[in-house]
């Protein structure tokens, strides 16, 4: 059982960590921004001063994606351990990143530099639920290479 926590779940509740760190005023766009930009600049040194910013957001909404279809992953993998129901594997993992997505915008509301916003637990869920395709597909492409005969 111990090894059952720390292989599968510890990871989770590592992840939801570093979440929770990147949703502090240390990763505010204004903090970002220095970081983005210069490498920005660096890969595309003519872009203007309006196409930085919207690369910057670009780059920042990505971060909200990727932040969460690795969360669900995670989550699938751990609840995968202790029940073989798939559709509802599926669709707990779906409902615990949407709210874990939730409580992010509540915490970045009450931070000095962040702003909650519910677009962006739609792009969280987006990555969730891009992960929850590919896990799928994974799925049934392992279920057909395999003869049930």
């Amino acid at each position: 059982m111990k090894r059952l926590a720390t292989e599968y779940w510890l990871p989770l509740i590592v992840w939801l960590v570093v979440i929770y760190f990147f949703s502090t005023d240390n990763f505010a766009a204004n903090k970002t921004a220095g970081f983005i930009y210069a490498v920005l600049r660096f890969l595309a040194p003519n872009l203007s001063a309006p196409d930085l910013q919207f690369w910057h957001g670009v780059i920042r909404k990505c971060g909200h994606v990727s932040e969460y279809f690795i969360l669900a992953i995670f989550t699938h993998r751990s609840l995968r351990q202790d029940q073989p129901d798939l559709p509802r594997i599926k669709l707990r993992t779906l409902c615990f990143a949407a709210l874990a997505a939730a409580f992010d915008e509540y915490h970045q509301s009450l931070t000095l530099f962040r702003t909650a916003s519910p677009i962006d637990v739609g792009y969280d869920c987006l990555g969730a639920v891009w992960a929850l395709w590919l896990i799928t597909t994974n799925e049934t492409r392992r279920l057909r290479t395999h003869s049930f005969l």
